[in-house]
């Protein structure tokens, strides 16, 4: 797992194939909460993102959380509204090696 904010990586895991034999791809949660200055309007405005990419996204007081979201949609949406919200996303595949 890479983090950003620390510029360290903390485990890797081997490619996971499905039962047709295709990588499965890396996915993950997604949770998003506003900045001190952010209106709380920017989370239904994320959430609505989240459902045009076709995710449900659960808005739970000031905590978004989007599950089984793709690496490539979780970049886009942090592309999009990473100055505005706080946002934390947990990507990877089964069984992470130690290293």
């Amino acid at each position: 797992m890479y983090d950003c904010l620390q510029d360290s990586c903390s485990d890797f895991s081997f490619a996971v194939y499905d039962a047709v034999g295709r990588k499965r791809p890396l996915q993950g949660s997604l949770t998003a909460t506003t900045l001190s200055n952010t209106p709380a309007s920017a989370l239904r405005e994320l959430q609505s993102f989240c459902t045009q990419l076709g995710y449900a996204g659960t808005l739970d007081g000031a905590l978004l959380t989007v599950n089984a979201i793709s690496l490539a949609d979780a970049l886009a949406v942090n592309r999009r509204f990473g100055n505005e919200l706080i946002i934390s996303c947990d990507l990877r595949r089964d069984t992470p090696v130690r290293f």
